[in-house]
C-alpha cells in the first residue's frame, strides 16, 4: 500500500535542504521539480547533500522522455520537471514481470502451489515532489463535441460514473501500432489514470493517478496545503478507493501550531500590506478581467487602469528602481505577445510606464535565452519555487482568486455551498502566499536552519481586492482563513498599519 504524505512546510523554510538530505543509500528516487533550471541543481546537491547518485534526462538520439525511462527501467534515480514527470504515467502500469511465490509443497512432489505477484516499473521508486500544482489542467488538443464523436462513439474510451475516462483494448492497440490518427499524449494522459470530464469539459491531472498510486511512497512538499486542489483530490480518491487493492494511507505533516505562528509572526513584522485606491472599484477575478479589458469596449477601461497605475507609481514607485518590482494579473493583459516572442505591452501596461522596453536575455554561456523588460517583473500568478525574483522588494497583486468552478464540482463542492465557499477562500490564500513568498520576504527570517540567524528581509505588498488583503491580513494575524474586514484583532506590530489599509 502507498503511503502518501504531503509535507506543509512555510514558504522559505528550507523544504529543498530536507529533500535532497533525506535519500538513504540503496533506495530509488524520482525527484520532481517546477522547472529545467532546477534539475541540474538537484543532480549536484543530491550528490553534496546525501552521496546520492541521481541523474537528469538529456534529449538524446529519441527524447527526454525515451532517456528517462532507460533509466528508470535500469533502476537509476532521477530528477526532472513536471512536464515530463507527467509523461512517465504509463511507466506506472508497466509490469516488469511477474514473481513465483512458493505457497506450499504438497507430497505430490509434481503438485505446486504458488501464486503470481505482479510487479510494477515503479513499485521500487520514492517520488518527491516539490511544490505541488494545480493537479488539474484543461485539454485545449481536441472539443468535448470531436471527443465524443471521434472516442467516445468510436469505442476507443469508456466513461466512469466519477468521469474518470480509460482508454479500451481498441485504443491499446492502435496505440502500440503506432496509429497517428488519434492523439497519443492524450492516450498518455488516459492510461496513467489522467484523463477527466465533468459537465461535458475535458480535463487532466498534472499528477496522473496511477503515478501517485504505484510508487513505494510519494512525499508531496508544499504550504497551506488546505487550499491547495490536490490535497482535496488526494482525500476523494483515498475515500473512493478505500476498500480496493489501490487503497492509500495520506498524512498531512504540518509544523507545530506554536511553530507556524512564530513564523507568521516573524512574516508580518517584515511586510508592508497595502492597496492602491484607484483600482479598488474592479473586479479582479480572472474572468472578470479578461470580460472588463479585452472586451468590446475594454480599451477605454485599460487606458483608465493603465493611467491610474502611472500616476499611483509616480508618487509610491518615484524611489523604487523598476526591476525590484513584480506584477501579476491576467497574462495576456500585461504581456502582448507569447513567451519566446519579443514582449509588447498589453492592454493594463501600455499607459502605465511600467513596462519597459524589451531586452534579449542570454544564458551563462551566452546564447539566447528568451525575453525580458526594463519594466515591472511579471510573474505569472501560478508561479511556485523558483527564486528568480528574490531581489524584488515591491509586488503589485492584481488578482482576485478563485478555483474553477468545473473543478470544484468534480471535487463535490457545488458553486455556492458553504464547503465551495470555505474552499475558495482557503484556494485563495495559498495562491497568494505562494506568489508572495517568490520576492524577497522569503529571504532571512525565522526558518528550519538554526544557525540562520539574518533578519527576514522587508516588502511591501499593493492589492486592490479587499477580499485578498483581508485574506492576508486575518491569517498573518490569526492562523485562520477569512475574508472579512476583522479590524479588532490584537495581532504583531504591523496589525494598525493593516487595519488602516483594510479600512
Amino acid at each position: 500500500m502507498t503511503h502518501i504524505t504531503i509535507k506543509d512546510r512555510p514558504c522559505g523554510w528550507g523544504k529543498s535542504t530536507e529533500i535532497f538530505s533525506s535519500y538513504k543509500a540503496g533506495e530509488k528516487y524520482i525527484t520532481v521539480l517546477p522547472f529545467l533550471s532546477e534539475v541540474d541543481r538537484a543532480v549536484k546537491r543530491a550528490a553534496s547533500e546525501s552521496k546520492h547518485i541521481m541523474y537528469a534526462p538529456v534529449d538524446t538520439q529519441g527524447s527526454k522522455t525515451d532517456h528517462v525511462t532507460d533509466l528508470i527501467k535500469a533502476g537509476k534515480s532521477v530528477a526532472c520537471t513536471h512536464a515530463l514527470f507527467f509523461r512517465l504515467g504509463t511507466l506506472a502500469t508497466t509490469k516488469t514481470g511477474e514473481t513465483l511465490d512458493i505457497v506450499g509443497l504438497l507430497s505430490d512432489a509434481h503438485n505446486l502451489k504458488v501464486s503470481h505477484t505482479e510487479h510494477f516499473l515503479l513499485d521500487d521508486f520514492h517520488v518527491i515532489i516539490d511544490e505541488a500544482i494545480d493537479p488539474f489542467n484543461t485539454v485545449n488538443t481536441v472539443t468535448p463535441n470531436d471527443f465524443q464523436k471521434d472516442y467516445v462513439e468510436l469505442g476507443l474510451v469508456e466513461v466512469c460514473p466519477d468521469g474518470k475516462i480509460s482508454p479500451t483494448g481498441l485504443w491499446d492497440t492502435r496505440y502500440r501500432d503506432g496509429g497517428q490518427t488519434f492523439d497519443r499524449s492524450l492516450y498518455e494522459q488516459a492510461k496513467s489514470g489522467a484523463l477527466y470530464t465533468v459537465q461535458g469539459k475535458l480535463f487532466v491531472l498534472t499528477i496522473p493517478t496511477e503515478l501517485m498510486l504505484r510508487p513505494k511512497s510519494v512525499t508531496i512538499y508544499t504550504y497551506l496545503s488546505g487550499g491547495t486542489v490536490l490535497l482535496k483530490f488526494m482525500q476523494r480518491l483515498q475515500q473512493q478507493l478505500s476498500d480496493t487493492s489501490d487503497a492509500f494511507t495520506l498524512e498531512v505533516d504540518r509544523l507545530a501550531p506554536v511553530d507556524e505562528a512564530a513564523w507568521r509572526q516573524d512574516v508580518s513584522r517584515a511586510l508592508l500590506i497595502n492597496s492602491i485606491p484607484a483600482l479598488e472599484s474592479y473586479n479582479w477575478s480572472y474572468s472578470k478581467q479578461l470580460a472588463t479589458f479585452s472586451k468590446s469596449g475594454g480599451k477605454v477601461a485599460a487606458r483608465r487602469v493603465g493611467m491610474a497605475l502611472k500616476h499611483w507609481a509616480g508618487k509610491e514607485l518615484a524611489a523604487t528602481h523598476k526591476g525590484t518590482v513584480m506584477l501579476t494579473c491576467a497574462r495576456d493583459l500585461w504581456c502582448g505577445s507569447a513567451n519566446t516572442q519579443q514582449p509588447m505591452a498589453g492592454p493594463l501596461a501600455k499607459d502605465s510606464r511600467l513596462f519597459g522596453n524589451a531586452v534579449r536575455e542570454y544564458d551563462e554561456a551566452g546564447f539566447a535565452d528568451g525575453w525580458s523588460t526594463t519594466g515591472v517583473k511579471f510573474v505569472a500568478n501560478t508561479t511556485r519555487g523558483v527564486n528568480d525574483y528574490i531581489l524584488c522588494g515591491t509586488a503589485i497583486y492584481l488578482y482576485d482568486q478563485h478555483p474553477n468552478p468545473n473543478v470544484t464540482l468534480f471535487l463535490g463542492m457545488p458553486k455556492g455551498s458553504k464547503a465551495e465557499r470555505e474552499f475558495s477562500d482557503a484556494y485563495a490564500l495559498s495562491e497568494l502566499v505562494q506568489w508572495l513568498f517568490r520576492s524577497c520576504i522569503r529571504s532571512g527570517g525565522m526558518n528550519s536552519v538554526p544557525s540562520d540567524i539574518r533578519p527576514r528581509r522587508k516588502a511591501v505588498v499593493y492589492i486592490p481586492s479587499a477580499r485578498m488583503r483581508n485574506l492576508l491580513i486575518n491569517w498573518l494575524a490569526t492562523g485562520e482563513v477569512c475574508s472579512m474586514d476583522r479590524k479588532a484583532f490584537p495581532t504583531s506590530p504591523k496589525t494598525s498599519t493593516s487595519e488602516r489599509v483594510a479600512a
